[in-house]
């Protein structure tokens, strides 16, 4: 069983224990790229503070009880919405031509909305030898599809 995010301990870098093993692990497990060694050290920092970034926390690198909760809920929304339901929804509103890859990441918009971001391609025009990109959508739990503005 999992500790409660106010009973873990803050950690940065430098810090090694079994703690830091299960954050890489839990990182990992929302599809962030770092090593399970239970070292902390500049690669989990940077991956931390990236996590921090898609979640609208400050990207200090520390990670307290804030980050450990967002990581906790993270792991419960993707349950309750996986990458397959936005895809189902991507292709509901733009068609069943259309070709979704994202880095599976479920992020954190400016209202706390949980979503993820995709790169939609158009089948016919990668078959003429494009590279078939129509845009950027943020596709979210409730079935809204939005266009990334740039």
């Amino acid at each position: 069983m999992e500790a409660k995010a106010e009973t873990r301990p803050t950690l940065r870098k430098g810090s090694h224990s079994s703690y830091v093993r299960d954050l890489q692990q839990s990182l990992k497990d929302v599809k962030y790229n770092t090593s399970v060694d239970g070292i902390f050290g500049t690669q989990t920092q940077n991956v931390v503070k990236e996590f921090q970034s898609d979640h609208r926390l400050s990207p200090d690198g520390i990670v307290g009880p804030l980050t450990w909760a967002a990581l906790d809920e993270n792991k419960v929304e993707r349950k309750q919405f996986p990458v397959s339901t936005a895809i189902t929804f991507g292709k509901k509103e733009l068609g069943d031509n259309i070709v979704f890859s994202t880095d599976d990441r479920l992020r954190k918009d400016n209202n706390d909305k949980a979503y993820y971001r995709f790169v939609a391609k158009n089948k016919d025009w990668m078959d003429q030898g494009g590279s078939g990109t129509i845009g950027w959508y943020h596709i979210y739990k409730s079935g809204d599809v939005i266009e990334e503005s740039n």
